[in-house]
């Protein structure tokens, strides 16, 4: 019995990620959806991020971005943007959100981040072995400007 209660929380995690990229794909501006770019321009944000969950925990992947210098910065990841969903394998491809301080540096802990940043790295996860996903807010996308008071 307690098998049967797994698999179906991954099943219905399964479609819950099927539902974030269809979401997702409504802001973008997919162009099946009439109301797809009104979206677009009330939100500024093009991407969902969410966290994943194994039976392990927090489910997080190492990448490599280029600053601005031209050098490399080494980053870890909890976040992610659904890029594709394979139906019949229940595999995705997710782009890592790179997170970044309110002045733009890497943070390194959860409770510092105050944006994400897309990246073009990209990874492969068999979506049969997630057992959450958690939604977050689609304003850590967008860029913040702090401006000068005087």
């Amino acid at each position: 019995m307690k098998d049967n209660n797994k698999h179906e929380q991954k099943k219905s995690v399964y479609h819950a990620i099927l539902e974030l990229k269809h979401q997702q794909d409504s802001l973008d501006g997919c162009p099946t959806s009439c109301f797809s770019t009104l979206l677009s321009k009330l939100y500024k944000v093009d991407t969902i991020p969410f966290l994943l969950y194994t039976d392990s925990g927090l489910f997080q992947v190492s990448g490599v971005k280029a600053n601005d210098n031209g050098k490399d910065d080494d980053f870890c990841t909890p976040f992610f943007r659904i890029e594709h969903v394979d139906t019949k394998e229940k595999f995705g491809i997710l782009s890592l959100l790179r997170p970044l301080s309110l002045t733009g540096y890497p943070s390194e802990e959860i409770c510092d981040v105050e944006r994400l940043e897309r990246t073009e790295i990209c990874v492969k996860v068999d979506l049969t072995c997630i057992c959450a996903v958690q939604c977050l807010d689609i304003n850590l996308m967008k860029k913040v400007v702090i401006e000068p008071k005087w």
